[in-house]
């Protein structure tokens, strides 16, 4: 109901955030430009770098430190999705992340600004998706660049974690967050609830 003509409008609630629509929440997409940034540049670095130490090679690997988990730096492409998983599905991945961007969009205007954490985690995967993205329709057979390798062992026995790039790892920390934020929010509901006698 409308305030009655001539009459001031209320007051807001003590302490309370005015929801200023996309400008109020700036922690989903502030983080977004500079890590798509740091992702594009530090794929195109690292593919150059492999590029002039190993001219013609379609995949190369460079050690940077060994020990008990060592660390190369590779020139690997992925046509699929986490792990490898999914190759040669990139077109309908590509629609699904594009997806993806259209709906994390849509739960962080719902998200109340005061929930700054959600938001950010949110804007963590944003950046993450868009970075891949941008490999999707830019590199040959729309394939991924990765280029971080964590791996324990040598030769042919060494167990390796799928190398991966900083728009993976935007993703994993703020899926990982956001799942976190979902199990907590639901404890807290199933805690409100009052118990049937």
């Amino acid at each position: 109901m409308s305030a009655p003509h001539g009459a001031a409008p209320a007051a807001a609630a003590p302490g309370a955030v005015e929801d200023k629509g996309w400008r109020s929440r700036a922690l989903f997409w502030g983080p977004v430009l500079p890590l798509v940034a740091l992702d594009l540049w530090s794929k195109a670095w690292a593919f150059a770098r492999l590029d002039t130490l190993y001219p013609g090679a379609p995949v190369a690997e460079e050690s940077v430190w060994t020990g008990f988990i060592s660390f190369s730096l590779v020139k690997w492409t992925n046509t699929g999705t986490v792990w490898g998983l999914g190759q040669g599905m990139t077109i309908p991945l590509i629609v699904l992340r594009c997806c993806a961007l259209v709906l994390l969009a849509w739960f962080a205007r719902r998200t109340p600004v005061t929930n700054r954490i959600q938001l950010l985690v949110l804007g963590l995967i944003l950046s993450g998706a868009i970075g891949n993205l941008y490999d999707n329709f830019t590199q040959p057979q729309r394939a991924v660049r990765d280029f971080l390798l964590f791996f324990h062992g040598q030769g042919v026995d060494r167990i390796v974690f799928p190398a991966f790039n900083v728009a993976d790892s935007c993703i994993t920390v703020g899926a990982i967050g956001l799942f976190f934020l979902l199990l907590r929010e639901d404890r807290a509901s199933a805690a409100r609830k009052p118990a049937v006698s």
